[in-house]
């Protein structure tokens, strides 16, 4: 089944809620929460706000240097990544340089059970097949659910990506480019690749080429319809 995660990036708490509800009432399966868009004295407060919806939730805190907005020290994004665990959402997205940099946290994060996505962005490229293939298996040494983004500079690297889906077991990967190229590794990460979800934006993207949610939620609806009304070909 298509699976879509509402991605929010929401400037404050106000903005927060009602991204939330506008992502539920356009169908979102799941959602995305982007701390880091948030200031870290609001943190708390979105944690509440989140709390009803947190077992269908992704939290993420990017750093700049992952295209995210947060501003404060690594080691307070660090003390923040371990209060999000704390919540106990579905997923934390967790970079993969910085849980691989970062024992104590690792650690931490183990203690707690937490339900980890490993993550891996790369905002200039396509890697080499091989090195994509070494890369997820540096993923999964963290963590079950893995993400590897890249970006598309042509059609053939968006198709390229889906290639890491070919004869994996024993984990949940999403793997997809960015970028307006990369559109169609978005959709078909869900199809061809059987990824858990796919992303869509919420009142503006959180990544470049990002779709828009209510139009991915009518697209895959129709794909849907269109599986569920086949003429048997016995």
């Amino acid at each position: 089944m298509i699976r879509i995660c509402g991605s929010i990036g929401a400037g404050n708490t106000e903005d927060l809620e009602r991204k939330i509800k506008k992502a539920l009432s356009l169908g979102a399966d799941y959602l995305e929460i982007r701390f880091d868009f948030l200031k870290s004295s609001e943190i708390d407060a979105a944690i509440k706000i989140a709390e009803s919806i947190k077992s269908r939730a992704v939290f993420t805190l990017r750093p700049p240097s992952e295209a995210g907005r947060f501003r404060g020290s690594e080691d307070e994004r660090i003390v923040l990544l371990k209060r999000l665990s704390i919540a106990e959402p579905m997923l934390l997205d967790v970079e993969y340089f910085t849980i691989k940099h970062n024992d104590e946290l690792a650690d931490f994060l183990t203690s707690q059970r937490t339900p980890i996505l490993v993550s891996w962005h790369d905002f200039k490229r396509t890697p080499p097949n091989d090195q994509l293939r070494h890369i997820l298996n540096q993923l999964r040494i963290y963590s079950n659910f893995a993400k590897i983004v890249t970006t598309a500079k042509d059609l053939e690297d968006a198709f390229r990506v889906l290639e890491l889906y070919e004869g994996i077991t024993g984990i949940e990967l999403i793997a997809f480019a960015m970028g307006e190229l990369g559109v169609t590794s978005r959709i078909l990460c869900t199809m061809a690749g059987n990824a858990p979800f796919t992303y869509a934006a919420v009142d503006g993207n959180t990544a470049p080429g990002q779709p828009e949610l209510g139009y991915m939620r009518r697209l895959f609806d129709r794909i849907n319809s269109f599986n569920y009304c086949k003429p048997d070909a016995n």
